[in-house]
């Protein structure tokens, strides 16, 4: 009898999971590599989104000239630690490069066809375990102010391009669909066939249980080092050497530091967004909703409202930014309606729920 290939992923957040039991699916046998606990890092603090119409990506048209005005406002989506600069010039050399319209649409179209499969995908998964209520299924809505209208176009144009399915939301109807927001808004698009978790980590680990019950294995190891010998993987940590068939590499923003060794020099830095809960007030809203200006949003979960955003370029060894967090309560107090957000925050110091997650991009 054939013996199964041995295949190692390094990552067992969400990506590393998912991918772990598509392996196992397919017949390999899978061990999984971390130097934490499954789902403690961008797992835990993500928005919860299964966005199926997520196919623009930062390499916009309409960014770039965007981006002074972004750093410069203490209440904008982009943040940069400054010394980290030196470091970001090439990559953001190759973003620069790979913002026109002929390379968006290139990525928005690869993005789509992966995305379009993602849904099945997932729910694939969830039929082997027991969801208890974590996915939603109302959709997602943006929303935004009069002065985003020309990146509202340019995202409602593409996507139609791509055949993603939207609905074009009027002042009234998002009104009608979350009562609780504030009427800032000039117009907005609702995505419907778009779900949400109200509680990723919980999702995570209901996946991660189910591997591990089929066969799978995981090491809690910090994998420093790679290389190869005959052509198979070498993987080693502090104390241990292992040789697989196969490697998957699924660490997110912490990727670079092994396909650096593999040679293979892919164009990766960080992005770190924040996250806060505002708990016990989940029933404010009925579904995600984005507000595309400021580049945040809340989502209804398990844990209260979590407020979840910003883009921080600074590597990864730079410590949190206070302002950013603070960033966080203050869009949220300019989101959701009067007393209601002037009592979350004035609860702030005991139902503040604080944890980062940093995540990638490619340019």
């Amino acid at each position: 009898m054939q013996r199964k290939e041995r295949v190692a992923i390094i990552g067992a957040g969400i990506q590393g999971v998912c991918t772990a039991l598509f392996m196992q699916k397919k017949g390999f046998n899978t061990t999984l590599f971390d130097r934490d606990e499954p789902g403690n890092a961008a797992s835990y603090g993500n928005a919860g989104h299964f966005s199926p119409y997520a196919s623009l990506q930062l390499n916009r048209t309409d960014i770039l000239s965007d981006v002074p005005s972004m750093l410069l406002s203490s209440r904008g989506p982009l943040a940069l630690k400054w010394n980290y600069l030196p470091k970001m010039i090439p990559w953001f050399t190759k973003f620069v490069l790979n913002s026109s319209k002929a390379k968006m649409m290139h990525t928005a179209k690869y993005m789509h066809q992966i995305l379009d499969l993602s849904l099945d995908a997932f729910d694939e998964l969830f039929q082997d375990i027991d969801l208890e209520q974590l996915v939603v299924n109302n959709g997602i809505i943006y929303v935004w102010e009069k002065k985003g209208l020309k990146s509202r176009d340019l995202e409602i144009n593409v996507r139609k391009e791509l055949g993603v399915d939207q609905q074009i939301l009027s002042s009234k109807e998002i009104h009608d669909l979350e009562p609780n927001i504030k009427p800032f808004y000039h117009g907005g698009v609702f995505y419907k066939n778009a779900r949400h978790a109200r509680n990723p980590k919980k999702i995570l680990i209901k996946l991660f249980e189910n591997f591990i019950n089929k066969g799978g294995k995981f090491l809690k190891l910090n994998i420093q080092n790679l290389d190869f010998d005959d052509k198979k993987p070498v993987l080693r940590s502090d104390a241990q050497r292992f040789l697989f068939d196969k490697l998957i590499i699924a660490c997110g923003a912490f990727s670079k530091r092994l396909t650096d060794q593999l040679h293979e020099k892919i164009p990766l830095d960080t992005e770190r967004g924040y996250h806060v809960h505002f708990k016990n007030y989940e029933n404010l809203l009925s579904r995600p909703v984005v507000w595309s200006d400021r580049g945040f949003g809340i989502t209804p979960m398990e844990q209260g409202l979590r407020v979840v955003g910003t883009v921080e370029f600074g590597g990864l060894n730079n410590p949190l930014s206070k302002s950013r967090v603070k960033n966080l309560i203050l869009n949220a107090k300019d989101m959701i309606k009067g007393k209601i957000i002037s009592k979350m925050i004035s609860e702030e110091k005991t139902n503040l729920d604080l944890n980062p997650y940093s995540s990638l991009r490619f340019s």
